[in-house]
């Protein structure tokens, strides 16, 4: 009877250790989840500020010609990129580390 009982405790601990592996892998995804909500807001707002900067610089160009200082602007922008595009890159390189394991 103890040889049953061992036998027929362990697919319930198995059982109990793939719920709770079940659980923890629950948790970790949401708050990843958390974080690509994150990044998506922030991609959303900086997207935004370049399509006004974009906007201002076309009608600054159209309505003035190019000049120094608007060509001055435009490559200072363009360095503002450059720093988001990085900040950008290292948000996606910490989201893409989901591991895959098994219990």
């Amino acid at each position: 009877k103890d040889t049953e009982m061992k036998t027929a405790g362990e697919p319930v601990l198995n059982l109990g250790q793939t719920l709770e592996w079940l659980r923890r892998e629950l948790s970790e995804m949401q708050i990843q989840d958390q974080h690509l909500l994150l990044t998506l807001r922030h991609l959303h707002g900086v997207l935004e500020e370049l399509r006004t900067q974009t906007a201002q610089w076309e009608d600054g160009r159209s309505s003035e010609g190019t000049s120094p200082i608007r060509g001055r602007a435009g490559s200072e922008s363009r360095g503002c990129q450059t720093v988001t595009s990085r900040r950008l890159a290292q948000l996606l390189k910490g989201e893409e580390s989901r591991r895959s394991s098994l219990p």
